[in-house]
């Protein structure tokens, strides 16, 4: 399966591909004869959606006609899955074990992030939990750099890194993000981190903890090069917490996204959903879903 989407974001277009065609799409019989394997390049556009806010939006897919509804539902549970932005790709499948495919906010952060790189290079470039490395690759492939540290806790994100970028500028790392970039300063640090607070959270759960977000607003100066840069992901859920205190760095707005709140384990957790309803979280019912939030990328620069 392929999710291509438009460089406004405004257009999704999902394509079958490889042995999805003959399994899933009854392109079984080429000359007379049966086929069961294709390449993974050869694709079958299948349905666009407009205005996308997520790249799985089973609401939306729900109200199709029956058969374009159920073959979505089927390519959608397929792997390998192929995400398209931009001119930039990531393949994710069953040997990315406990990595999350790039969702709409890795989307709307590689549009924002395109702005920033076609503005100025760097030299020494970071990323902080890389999962898929769509981003990391997203950097090599528009940016004028030099080098790229790439890191995540998760042994199979950097995997999904290296099976994804070939590029002698990138160099990869597994454990603790922060230990490694100590020694070093760059001019530009990515991290689309964990942005829905808990309350007592154990930071063990990668939709929960915002330490590593309010660490990056409050001390990433740090870490940065003057005129160093970090981009990253704040949501509506945790703004008025990581942004009590104003940072000591410039803060600059660069885009911003209404999305639906689609997190199960959040939403079948009464005392976690009860917590993010006191932060402000509102049951706004459109579209599908009930509860909402404003994703934020967020440029802080060290001046």
């Amino acid at each position: 399966m392929i999710i291509k989407f438009s460089d406004d974001l405004k257009k999704e277009e999902i394509f079958a591909n490889g042995d999805e065609l003959a399994g899933i799409m009854g392109f079984d019989r080429q000359n007379g004869k049966r086929v069961l394997f294709f390449p993974l390049n050869k694709k079958v556009f299948v349905y666009s959606f407009s205005n996308p806010v997520l790249l799985t939006d089973n609401y939306r897919i729900s109200k199709l006609n029956p058969t374009l509804r159920d073959t979505l539902f089927s390519l959608y549970a397929e792997k390998p899955r192929i995400v398209e932005y931009a001119g930039v790709s990531t393949l994710w499948d069953n040997t990315h074990r406990g990595v999350w495919c790039p969702s709409i906010d890795t989307l709307l952060f590689a549009k924002c992030l395109k702005k920033v790189l076609e503005k100025r290079s760097f030299d020494d470039v970071a990323e902080i939990g890389c999962g898929s490395g769509f981003l990391s690759k997203f950097v090599l492939s528009k940016g004028k750099i030099k080098s790229i540290v790439i890191n995540d806790l998760n042994q199979y994100a950097i995997k999904s890194a290296k099976d994804n970028i070939e590029d002698k500028r990138a160099k990869f790392f597994i454990g603790d993000g922060l230990k490694l970039i100590q020694k070093k300063k760059f001019d530009l640090l990515i991290c689309n981190p964990p942005y829905v607070p808990r309350e007592e959270s154990i930071d063990d759960n990668p939709y929960e903890g915002i330490g590593l977000l309010n660490h990056l607003i409050h001390d990433g100066q740090k870490y940065l090069k003057p005129n160093g840069i970090i981009i990253t992901n704040i949501s509506s859920l945790c703004w008025s917490i990581v942004l009590k205190e104003k940072s000591k760095m410039k803060m600059d707005l660069l885009g911003k996204m209404k999305v639906p709140l689609k997190i199960n384990n959040i939403l079948n957790n009464k005392s976690w959903l009860e917590y993010l309803k006191k932060l402000g979280l509102k049951k706004d019912f459109h579209d599908g879903y009930e509860y909402w939030q404003e994703i934020n990328i967020v440029a802080f620069t060290n001046i």
